[in-house]
């Protein structure tokens, strides 16, 4: 009996550990993004620019030294990488935690894109590199979050019963804006570059600033049962 108290205090531990990890992670995300933009060196289109352009080493429009900016992404999304990369080691070895081995895999393709943000968008050579890392960061940050909410979601509310309260509710709508939001990015960033639509891109690039939002919002508010 010891034994499995001290086992449930141990995994209530991991849990409290990785959710404030979460909590540092999207933090550095949207300070990270500030930051950058606060320093580009020209007017930054909110909802006509990606934020890849905040990395670039030259400023879209005016083509002004962006090295500031440029350095503040690949910190700051190096360190997001990093927590990305200890969460992920921490669910490898943690088996007791829900689908830990799939969570760990999403933590580690956040990793792995975070390291692509890193690199500039106009960087010769490499720069495909840079979208990829970027499509993948979101991604795999935005099924981690309707993972986690959708667990959460299942784990409390089934077998339904006939009162619903308001964390029902709230659990719900969290899981379908985030799936929503997500789907929306990826099939209209998928369009605008296929068919070369500036439309369809602009519509990418401000679920692109949605998803930032909807997901830093849904990670704020991840409890215990979430992780």
């Amino acid at each position: 009996m010891t034994s499995i108290i001290e086992e449930t205090l141990i995994d209530l531990t991991t849990r409290k550990a990785i959710r404030i990890l979460y909590w540092i992670l999207g933090l550095v995300m949207i300070i990270t993004v500030g930051l950058a933009w606060a320093f580009y060196p020209e007017s930054y289109e909110f909802f006509q620019e990606y934020v890849s352009n905040l990395g670039a080493r030259f400023s879209e429009h005016e083509g002004l030294d962006n090295g500031i900016s440029s350095m503040i992404i690949i910190v700051g999304f190096g360190l997001c990488g990093l927590i990305a990369l200890v969460v992920a080691i921490v669910y490898l070895f943690k088996p007791k935690l829900k689908y830990n081995y799939w969570k760990s895999l999403l933590n580690f393709l956040m990793l792995l894109g975070a390291v692509g943000v890193g690199i500039p968008k106009d960087q010769p050579k490499i720069h495909i590199l840079h979208g990829i890392g970027a499509s993948l960061f979101m991604v795999a940050f935005g099924i981690l979050n309707f993972v986690h909410q959708r667990l959460r979601f299942t784990r409390k509310h089934k077998p339904f019963t006939i009162e619903k309260k308001w964390d029902f509710y709230m659990d719900s709508i969290v899981s379908i804006i985030v799936f929503v939001v997500l789907v929306f990015f990826t099939v209209f960033y998928a369009l605008g570059k296929l068919l070369a639509s500036n439309a369809l891109g602009i519509i990418a690039i401000t679920y692109q600033k949605v998803i930032f939002l909807v997901n830093f919002i849904a990670i704020l508010i991840l409890d215990l049962d979430d992780i």
